[in-house]
């Protein structure tokens, strides 16, 4: 732990944390070896494999207890620290066959190279890995870094060592899967015998929510027959075939005691219904479909040949937006005449050969940029620069533009950026200069702010003691900051103000400038009340007073129940007067986990999805979203012709109506005259959307209203006849229209209908 404690860039706490939050998700039986002293033996432990994770140093206590458990026959795995090796682990390992030279920091993303089933993740550059050699006759490699061909895991007969901190800022699923095939790849399908039992009530559980997932893939099944969907029909019987398969290979295995493979069928199973659930729910040809592309992308596409082709293949997969990362940890992706370009870029300029080809392609280019984070440690180790540098803002301008702690340091924790300080009034003057620049040179159709907020803090560890700061603070309140007591929740309160003046006076400056530009945040999605706490970000209020067209709460560790909750929640907060689409990280997520989440947005009644990022769109990922939810092109984003969308919205929500009001043997089970006041209202609202004049926005407010709770009254008996899906996907339709009505009315904009 000490080690831990001396180490700048993490706690021990938080790496601990994250090991034991991965290793449950493994599923192997273990137990915590405590308290080892000298009277320990081995003949004391009941295990036969010992698991030291995270290791940087080893007491002669540990040390001991562990050569004579390897002399007796036990499995020990050790995976690497975060910080350097301490000269007693080292030979420790070399009395193991295992030579470690040194734990370095990655220059680079690294991508790992493994024997078995072609397993492929990446640590990302900041990360320490060990560099070592195994000593023959001991050697036994199984995973090597791509990039250098270096060890990456390997070891002796007994003694397995993990060059990296597993466990770690790590695609969790590959990580695991990486644990357990490498186990069964020395000792012989170890982990079958180490799986955790599943017990009763955890088989319970798991069959619950898979005949939950199993129900709803066929709710749609029989929606798509009912309504006469355009789906892929094979496809959809596909999956459907293979969650049954999964299902019963599930129960198979569970029954014989076979919990690894049951577990794993547990979850194939909940994914291919996922993917079932997704595939027979209708395109939606209204639609915002957005991805991040990311710098490290950018930057691996060394060519504008290189950039065109990977955008072509983004416009294949669905996507109609971009948010191309423009201004990343200090540097513009672009040559600026007020910064240096990012060094990694050479020669060209990659923000206008993307606005040329996605335009080329149908697909809205936003320029994504860093707002007040303007440094990055991580970055600086790509650029051969110490990494301790502030980034070339702070660098150029002086430290006087930083944000700062109490103790003076301009990093909080295991944060990895530098910041400004949004009380600075200089740097607020050069950041909308520099996005000017962006604005007025280059036909962007967008403008995303993303770490527009302060950095995470704690009550105990606040950021704002820089002397400009806390200078501002005193000149508009009287006091100086302070971590405790109604001093500090005044100057939360200021440093929200902060923020939001910003967003409001630079949104004006750059539709000054392009007056159609969509302007966007890239925000969290945490609750408000912690939110405004811990970062200050307020985006709400830039919603509802109109300075951002929409906002992508990033939806990062929810599951899908809890991404409905919050989706449903927000939008009767903000009363569905604002555009919010949710954001979900692709590199954590399988297809059937993308499947569900996709499906949950649509229905919670949002106008879209986002995805993060680029640089984990993998084949499977890209092949799923072109055969399934994104298998027909969009005709329109929602707010590029709001008042466009909504007509075909409606013709879409009245050709379902039509189809289940006349069509008896597909009727929604209610009384008559109620089914004919949907119908006729229905109508109605079709006809003065086609005739729509500006006069007529607030009379179309009270029939769309009237309508959805006529709707909810029409289709109260449904769910009591096991056909909540046609509910869910009518109900969205209507959500959809009067969030685009009202965004319409807010902005006073009312837009040409034509094709």
């Amino acid at each position: 732990m000490d080690s831990y404690e001396k180490n700048d860039i993490v706690g021990f706490s938080e790496a601990w944390k994250s090991f034991v939050e991965t290793f449950e998700e493994a599923y192997l039986d273990y137990q915590f070896l405590c308290n080892i002293s000298t009277d320990t033996r081995v003949s004391d432990l009941s295990v036969n494999v010992i698991f030291f994770p995270l290791a940087l140093d080893i007491s002669p206590e540990e040390e001991k207890l562990l050569t004579d458990f390897v002399s007796s026959g036990g499995k020990l795995i050790i995976s690497s620290g975060v910080g350097p090796l301490s000269d007693r682990l080292k030979y420790f390992l070399s009395q193991n066959g295992i030579i470690a030279s040194e734990n370095i920091v990655a220059q680079l993303n690294l991508n790992i190279k493994h024997k078995v089933n072609n397993i492929i993740f990446e640590l990302p550059v900041g990360n320490f890995y060990s560099r070592f050699d195994l000593t023959v006759p001991f050697g036994k490699v199984v995973a090597r870094w791509k990039e250098s061909n270096e060890i990456a895991i390997g070891g002796s007969e007994n003694v397995l060592f993990f060059g990296y901190s597993w466990g770690q800022d790590i695609d969790k699923v590959r990580d695991i899967e990486t644990l357990l095939k490498t186990l069964d790849f020395y000792w012989n399908d170890i982990s079958f015998r180490l799986a955790k039992v599943i017990k009763k009530d955890e088989y319970k559980k798991t069959l619950k929510e898979i005949n939950s997932l199993k129900q709803e893939a066929l709710s749609v099944i029989k929606v798509t027959d009912q309504l006469d969907f355009p789906v892929a029909k094979s496809q959809l019987k596909k999956h459907f075939d293979n969650g049954v398969h999964y299902l019963s290979e599930f129960n198979s295995n569970y029954l014989f005691g076979n919990y690894k493979i049951a577990r794993q069928s547990a979850n194939q199973a909940k994914s291919e219904f996922a993917i079932a659930y997704s595939v027979g729910m209708p395109a939606r040809k209204i639609e915002i479909r957005a991805i991040w592309l990311d710098r490290g992308t950018i930057v691996s596409l060394k060519t504008p040949i290189e950039l065109r082709n990977y955008i072509k293949k983004l416009a294949r997969a669905g996507f109609n937006i971009i948010f191309f990362e423009t201004i990343n940890a200090g540097y513009p992706i672009y040559p600026s005449m007020l910064l240096l370009q990012n060094p990694l870029i050479r020669g060209w300029d990659p923000l206008k050969v993307a606005i040329e080809e996605a335009h080329l392609n149908g697909i809205e280019l936003h320029a994504w940029v860093w707002t007040f984070a303007v440094g990055n440690s991580r970055h600086n180790l790509l650029i051969n620069q110490p990494v301790g540098y502030p980034g070339p803002i702070i660098s150029g301008k002086g430290r006087a533009w930083a944000l700062a702690l109490q103790d003076g340091k301009l990093r909080i924790d295991v944060q990895p950026e530098t910041w400004v300080s949004p009380a600075n009034k200089k740097a607020c003057m050069f950041l909308r200069k520099l996005f000017a620049e962006i604005v007025k040179n280059y036909d962007v159709d967008g403008f995303q702010f993303d770490y527009i907020r302060f950095p995470f803090q704690k009550n105990d560890s606040q950021a704002g003691f820089d002397f400009v700061t806390r200078m501002a603070f005193k000149e508009e309140t009287g006091m100086f900051p302070a971590i405790e007591g109604q001093i500090n929740r005044i100057w939360k309160e200021w440093k929200i103000k902060l923020v939001n003046d910003f967003v409001r006076d630079t949104s004006k400056y750059l539709k000054e400038i392009k007056p159609d530009l969509k302007i966007s945040g890239a925000v969290f999605a945490i609750d408000r009340s912690l939110r405004l706490q811990i970062i200050q970000q307020d985006w709400e209020t830039w919603l509802l007073n109109r300075w951002v067209d929409v906002v992508y709460p990033f939806y990062y560790s929810f599951t899908d129940k809890e991404v409905r909750t919050k989706l449903l929640r927000t939008r009767q907060m903000l009363n569905d007067q604002a555009i919010i689409i949710p954001g979900f990280n692709i590199r954590v997520l399988s297809v059937g986990e993308l499947a569900g989440r996709i499906t949950t947005a649509r229905n919670s009644g949002v106008l879209g999805v986002a995805l993060f990022a680029s640089e984990h769109l993998d084949t499977m990922k890209e092949e799923f979203l072109r055969q399934g939810p994104f298998r027909e092109k969009t005709i329109n984003i929602p707010y590029q012709r709001p008042l466009f969308s909504c007509q075909k919205l409606m013709e879409e929500f009245a050709e379902v109506i039509e189809k289940l009001t006349v069509t008896k043997k597909f009727s929604v089970l209610a009384d008559s005259q109620t089914q004919k006041d949907v119908y006729l209202l229905t109508q109605d609202l079709k006809n003065d959307f086609r005739n729509f004049t500006p006069d007529k926005i607030n009379e179309i407010e009270k029939k769309l209203i009237q309508l959805q709770l006529k709707v909810k009254d029409w289709l109260s008996l449904e769910k009591y006849l096991d056909r909540e899906q046609r509910v869910m996907y009518i109900n969205t339709y209507l959500d959809q229209i009067r969030i685009l009505l009202n965004y319409m009315q807010g902005k006073e904009i009312y837009m040409s209908t034509e094709n």
